[in-house]
């Protein structure tokens, strides 16, 4: 797996936010700033078709349903990750 590649554009390297939750191959570090990375990639495409730049209004439905995804996801890993350091 390339990390240069998934952290500049997580969704070539990823099909969704859960592949890469499930992704073998990345620390849970890594795993967080990927997605913050998409969920900031995310919520420029949310401030473009605010501000009326994309006409299409089907990918913006996509862009809210994959950032809430991302987000789930984030929050997930955050939550596993301070599990396993109380337990630690």
């Amino acid at each position: 797996m390339d990390i240069d590649r998934a952290m500049s554009n997580p969704a070539s390297v990823f099909a969704t936010p859960e592949a890469l939750s499930e992704s073998s191959e990345l620390t849970a570090e890594q795993k967080r700033a990927i997605l913050m990375q998409w969920k900031d990639q995310l919520q420029q495409l949310q401030a473009a078709d605010d501000e009326g730049m994309r006409r299409n209004e089907a990918a913006a439905g996509s862009t809210d349903d994959l950032l809430g995804r991302v987000t789930s996801v984030l929050s997930q890993i955050d939550a596993d990750s301070k599990r396993a350091s109380n337990s630690g």
